[in-house]
């Protein structure tokens, strides 16, 4: 074997047997090289009981027969009746299994890096699914982009209020989820934001406030009511021209459950799939109860670091201002914005979530963001498999607050 520290081992090189030992180099004498390879009986007694189950009846303890007068022959020692049956037993049978290494992939998608972390003992084979899995990403990019012109998005955008647009399963089911939660937080989370996103673009990159009857116009046409889809014919209607549709705020996590999905169906159950603040994750790592996922909060520094989630077979996100944000005459505006005002959320905040599903995370964490607390609170609690941990700048100090179910380990819990 390559390592010394492998329970079997050459039969060569052992220390010269005594007592019943020497019974047992006296039966394996001119046997078959390939036979010596056996595991020694101190590595084989120190195995559980069940290793036992494997050796042939008889071999595990001394037996007596009839002799030809009738008279019982004498009781084998139980090393010795052990021994001559694992002569012929082969090391593999007390090998371990295959070594699962810890694979590693990332590259940059939709605006954002994408990272796979899985367990593989196939290198190859990891490899050929992570750029599998990254393929399917570039595949939804090309769907749900609002930077790329030519996406199914941007079409819809250019073509769906004059008749029913035909989508794709993958931009239909989006869009069904987006309602789905649309609905629940009462309009706090709206994919019809578009045009009011552009204004905030213009305006983080320009360093000014949007101007205020451009605001008015872009918020006449956020409404998800307005958006109307045909499950029988798999259509998109917008009912108001110049209707723009955002997915940024759901399509990472989609994204990240197809990922996810992708390298299960293909073997690797033990994986997870980070895209920006969201994170899908399969059967825990070998070993572990659970995948390692550090929250980002804006309350973390040198006497709080942040706290750390053990998850398994299941998604969370984190929704927040830390990276993307507009200081304009002194105050801070979110790329968060709240439908009902138009305006992009105001002060440090995080909300995380945890459920089934990333694209749910994902979702949920803007409009949670957007609800007050209470209300966000409440909404997560009445939804089976989900929690929130919010964090919000009160003054010059945090409040924390915690759904029932989220995890305990968080300033707060």
């Amino acid at each position: 074997m390559n390592s010394t520290n492998d329970t079997c081992c050459e039969a060569s090189g052992s220390p010269a047997p005594s007592g019943p030992m020497r019974s047992f180099r006296f039966l394996i004498r001119g046997l078959h090289p390939r036979l010596l390879t056996v595991c020694p009986f101190g590595a084989i007694l120190s195995r559980p009981m069940w290793v036992f189950r494997y050796l042939p009846v008889g071999c595990t303890h001394g037996y007596s027969r009839l002799a030809p007068s009738g008279h019982p022959a004498p009781r084998r020692s139980p090393l010795l009746s052990l021994a001559f049956c694992l002569i012929l037993l082969p090391c593999g049978l007390f090998a371990r299994g295959p070594l699962l290494k810890r694979h590693e992939y990332s590259l940059p998608r939709m605006g954002t890096i994408f990272r796979i972390e899985l367990y593989s003992a196939d290198e190859a084979a990891a490899s050929k699914a992570a750029e599998a899995a990254f393929a399917r990403a570039e595949e939804l990019e090309q769907i749900m982009s609002n930077y790329r012109e030519d996406s199914e998005l941007m079409r819809l955008a250019r073509e769906g209020a004059s008749a029913p647009f035909p989508v794709s399963s993958d931009l239909y089911d989006v869009l069904s989820k987006s309602i789905r939660i649309s609905e629940l937080s009462r309009g706090a989370f709206d994919v019809t934001v578009g045009p009011l996103v552009e204004l905030w673009r213009k305006a983080r990159t320009m360093g000014r406030f949007p101007d205020a009857s451009e605001l008015a116009q872009a918020k006449a046409l956020v409404d998800c009511r307005n958006l109307e889809l045909d499950a029988t014919r798999r259509t998109v209607f917008l009912k108001r021209a110049g209707m723009k549709l955002d997915l940024g705020a759901i399509g990472k996590g989609y994204a990240a459950d197809q990922m996810l999905t992708l390298l299960q169906s293909r073997g690797f159950r033990q994986a997870m799939v980070v895209a920006g603040g969201e994170v899908a994750v399969g059967a825990p790592p070998p070993g572990e109860t659970g995948w390692r996922v550090a929250l980002e909060t804006p309350d973390a520094g040198p006497g709080n670091p942040p706290c750390t989630l053990l998850l398994h077979d299941a998604a969370v996100s984190t929704s927040g201002d830390s990276k993307q944000f507009v200081e304009v005459n002194g105050k801070r505006y979110s790329h968060v914005i709240d439908p009902s005002t138009g305006l992009g959320l105001e002060g440090a905040a995080s909300t995380t979530v945890i459920a089934k599903e990333a694209a749910t995370t994902d979702a949920l964490g803007t409009a949670l963001s957007v609800m007050p607390v209470a209300d966000g609170i409440r909404l997560a609690e009445s939804l089976s498999g989900v929690a929130v941990y919010m964090v919000r700048q009160v003054g010059n100090g945090w409040k924390r607050y915690a759904s029932r179910g989220f995890p305990a380990g968080c300033p707060g819990r």
